[in-house]
């Protein structure tokens, strides 16, 4: 994406935005640089040795794409010592336009897989690593029984930690999918009316992004889902559901379930503009709060609160903070200022739903390591990358609430997510 000018801004986000917005690409993401492969194949092979693990065997699309630069169905093959091989049922070709890796074959069934090991000097009582959290037990009893002489141990954590610490690569592609977030947003300034629907200006938001190259989020946990992220305003946006997230909304049906629906937004609720971008298969995540006219007393209080909470958050998190710790002090300012303002509101959930978390990892997937829970006693990691999204819920009302994606440095958190972080007000 060229930041060198653009369309220029119309009169409602000229008010918050002084420049052009950035000119969307013109043409893809090249392919993952050679060496970011080769450097993570490195790392991952030395975190294999020491959880010994002769091997592992990766299948989902997410950690094949972080060790292979591309999402071609088939199973990587990386050992603990030597060079990974890449099985590829379909499509081969694709394969290997698009990865670096030298060792790129092709596999018609898995039957295959233990003589292409025992080539690759793997054989016997082998211990091999799976994503045992993502893998569906169908697919492991396959698997189970290629390997009845050897041992299947799970290898996600080893992945996880090794993608929570970004390179200075995957930083250049999370800030631009920073300015594809900001992209959306502007586009809903632009667009917001009263009596337009969610869906409606949802719709324009996507539109903006997917012109900027917007691609998909994606997710490790089971069932969490998202299309771009939530677009939602008063009580739609306190609405309780399933989701993991703090904000869930209506939807457009219960099959849904989650963001922008059929309300029609009126002058003075918030609308909540939560929202992730996507550049060259790197997420960043942000929300902002946009209004006609003034917020009601009680939510702009409320939405100061939530920035206090992020300045509060902010301040602390440094290389060697226990995430528990951040979530436990933003917990204790929230608690104490709720009984000072007598704000009706609810911390990071609707009642009797809230998270117990105020924020998380941000990378391939957006909920990677690290997270900002109760009782998480991993400590943070310079070139982290987290986004923090503390959020009140006002019930039957609506939900204020702001989020940031920040990078982890030795002086403590910089602000990947650039749209303004005061209240749109239109």
């Amino acid at each position: 994406m060229s930041f060198a000018g653009g369309p220029s801004p119309g009169p409602a986000s000229s008010r918050y935005w002084p420049g052009p917005p950035p000119v969307p690409r013109s043409e893809g993401w090249p392919p993952v640089p050679a060496a970011e492969i080769e450097a993570r194949i490195r790392r991952f092979q030395a975190a294999l040795a020491a959880a010994g693990i002769d091997v592992a065997v990766l299948v989902q699309n997410s950690d094949l794409f972080y060790f292979t630069g591309t999402i071609q169905q088939g199973q990587l093959l990386v050992p603990a010592v030597g060079e990974p091989v890449y099985l590829v049922r379909k499509d081969l070709d694709r394969a290997r336009r698009e990865s670096p890796l030298p060792d790129i074959r092709p596999i018609d069934s898995l039957r295959e897989l233990p003589g292409v090991l025992a080539g690759m000097g793997v054989a016997g009582e082998t211990v091999v690593g799976m994503e045992l959290d993502v893998l569906p037990v169908a697919l492991f009893r396959r698997y189970e029984s290629l390997f009845r002489q050897g041992d299947i141990r799970d290898c996600s954590s080893v992945i996880r930690q090794l993608r929570a610490v970004k390179s200075a690569y995957e930083l250049g592609l999370i800030a631009e999918a920073a300015q594809i977030v900001d992209l959306g947003v502007r586009a809903a300034a632009e667009a917001l009316q009263e009596g337009m629907t969610e869906l409606e200006l949802s719709t324009r938001v996507e539109t903006a992004m997917r012109l900027a190259g917007q691609g998909i989020v994606r997710f490790r946990a089971f069932n969490e889902e998202l299309p771009f992220g939530n677009v939602s305003a008063g009580p739609n946006a306190a609405m309780p559901g399933f989701s993991g997230m703090p904000l869930t909304a209506a939807g457009p049906s219960a099959a849904t379930g989650q963001s922008a629906g059929w309300h029609r937004i009126r002058r003075g609720e918030p609308v909540v503009v939560d929202m992730v971008g996507c550049a060259g298969g790197y997420l960043a995540d942000q929300t902002r709060i946009l209004s006609l006219g003034q917020l009601p007393d009680d939510m702009a209080e409320g939405y100061r609160l939530c920035t206090e909470v992020q300045e509060l958050v902010a301040a602390a998190a440094k290389p060697g903070v226990a995430c528990g710790e951040l979530y436990r002090l933003a917990l204790e300012h929230v608690g104490e200022r709720l009984a000072t303002t007598g704000l009706k509101a609810t911390f990071m959930g609707a009642p009797n739903n809230e998270v117990p978390y105020i924020g998380h990892g941000v990378g391939v997937e957006l909920d990677e390591l690290p997270v900002l829970a109760r009782g998480f006693k991993s400590v943070l990691e310079k070139e982290q990358v987290i986004a923090c999204e503390p959020k009140l819920i006002f019930p039957e009302r609506g939900a204020v609430g702001i989020e940031n994606t920040w990078r982890v440095t030795d002086d403590g958190l910089e602000r990947i997510t650039v749209s303004p972080q005061e209240v749109l007000e239109l």
